[in-house]
C-alpha cells in the first residue's frame, strides 16, 4: 500500500487533511474507521493512544489513504472509501 500512496502523491494527489494531536481524539474525528477497507487494525492501533500523532488523508480517484504518524514509531497506512 505504501507504493500506491507514494504513486498517488507523485501524481499530485491532494492531501485533504493533516492534523496533529492526541491520537484517540483524532482517530475518532479524522480516522474514517467506518470507511477503512484495508489496513484498519494497524491504523486503529496507531491512533489508540493519548500521545500525539499526526493523521493525514490523501485523496485518489477511487479511494483515500489514511496515514497515521506517531511521534514515536513507524507510520501506519490504511485505505478507505471516498467520502460521499
Amino acid at each position: 500500500m505504501k507504493d500506491e500512496l507514494l504513486a498517488a502523491l507523485r501524481r499530485g494527489g491532494p492531501i485533504k487533511i493533516w492534523v496533529n494531536g492526541p491520537g484517540v481524539r483524532l482517530g475518532q474525528h479524522y480516522g474514517r474507521a467506518g470507511q477503512i477497507v484495508e489496513g484498519g487494525p494497524a491504523a486503529a492501533a496507531a491512533w489508540s493512544t493519548n500521545e500525539r500523532v499526526g493523521i493525514a488523508r490523501v485523496i485518489t480517484e477511487d479511494c483515500q489513504f489514511v496515514v497515521v504518524l506517531p511521534d514515536e514509531g513507524p507510520p501506519s497506512i490504511a485505505r478507505a472509501g471516498l467520502d460521499r
